[in-house]
């Protein structure tokens, strides 16, 4: 007399034990071979503008800093951009310097070299110009007020 086989407890639950074939794998890995190939050159784009803008936000930073300095301390501060040692000196009312993390290639220039900011809020005309590569942007220092404009 036959018996009937025994079933698993996974049989008893419906639950079969299935693989992946090899097929199957090589072409999951293929996808995924193709996804990475595709986003990681747009990663790449991403992360060098993120470096850009946040190389151009401490530059503006820089002139918002020596404008408050000028206001709160009551005299003129006068900032510069040392391009050899990626460094802001600032002078007058305040003594400091700021050093500038620059990625390779980026060039900071300041038109005229020297802004000066004074305590009634109002600052030398000029221009500040931060480049790497075909990115470029450039502010105006707005005489009347003092702060950089976009341009």
């Amino acid at each position: 007399m036959n018996r009937p086989r025994k079933q698993s407890w996974r049989q008893d639950h419906g639950l079969a034990i299935r693989g992946f074939s090899l097929l199957e794998l090589i072409i999951v890995l293929a996808l995924l071979g193709i996804m990475a190939g595709v986003v990681a050159p747009a990663t790449g784009r991403f992360l060098d503008k993120l470096s850009f803008r946040k190389q151009t936000a401490s530059l503006v930073a820089g002139t918002r800093y020596a404008r408050l300095m000028a206001v709160s301390k009551g005299g003129p501060v006068a900032m510069r951009y040392d391009t050899s040692a990626h460094l802001l000196f600032f002078s007058g009312a305040v003594e400091e310097k700021k050093e500038i993390e620059l990625s390779g290639g980026a060039v900071f220039e300041f038109r005229p070299e020297t802004l000066v900011f004074y305590p009634d809020g109002l600052a030398t005309p000029g221009r500040m110009v931060s480049r790497r590569g075909n990115s470029s942007q450039e502010f105006r220092i707005d005489p009347l007020t003092g702060i950089p404009v976009r341009q």
